[in-house]
């Protein structure tokens, strides 16, 4: 091949590969943070059903303290705190441990096992998944409260002892 074929084929792979990164940048979405996310569905439905649409209820993650070691990530135990707000229909119609709510943290039917029990007189569960737990209990409707952490580098009955010594935030 002579030298200008050479330098028509390199000049032609260069278009062409210039051509695709700006095609795959220009279409690429911009990820949508959960906040905005929810705002849009929630102007999705009103705009759907009208002024039938109703909020029930929301839950947010209101605080998240982490306990342990930051050179061992695994070894740590996040207490989380899940704070319910209720629109319509009310607080009553949550009894027991508020598994809705854990729904803001993890799919609870996933789970690969649930042992229930009570954490001082609240009720609770023990949920696991993998290599991660998940030990839940709800002080109020308003109020669940959450310790993750790593089965295989924490003994439950040491998370469980953790969580009967907490006192409810007020």
């Amino acid at each position: 091949m002579n030298k200008k074929k050479r330098i028509a084929i390199l000049f032609a792979v260069i278009i062409v590969a210039v051509g695709i990164i700006i095609a795959v940048t220009s279409h690429q979405k911009k990820e949508m943070d959960f906040d905005e996310f929810a705002d849009r569905f929630e102007k999705s439905a009103e705009e759907v059903l009208g002024k039938d649409v109703r909020k029930v209820s929301k839950t947010e993650l209101a605080a998240t303290l982490t306990y342990g070691d930051q050179n061992d990530k695994d070894n740590n135990i996040y207490y989380r705190i899940l704070k319910t707000t209720f629109y319509e229909g009310g607080p009553e119609e949550i009894t027991g441990l508020h598994t809705e709510a854990l729904g803001v943290l993890f799919p609870v039917d996933s789970m690969d096992s649930c042992e229930e029990m009570m954490i001082q007189d609240w009720p609770g569960a023990l949920y696991k998944k993998d290599d991660t737990a998940f030990l839940c209990w709800t002080y109020s409707p308003e109020v669940t409260y959450i310790l993750e952490y790593t089965p295989s580098k924490i003994d439950d009955s040491e998370i469980i002892k953790m969580a009967e010594s907490a006192e409810p935030v007020k």
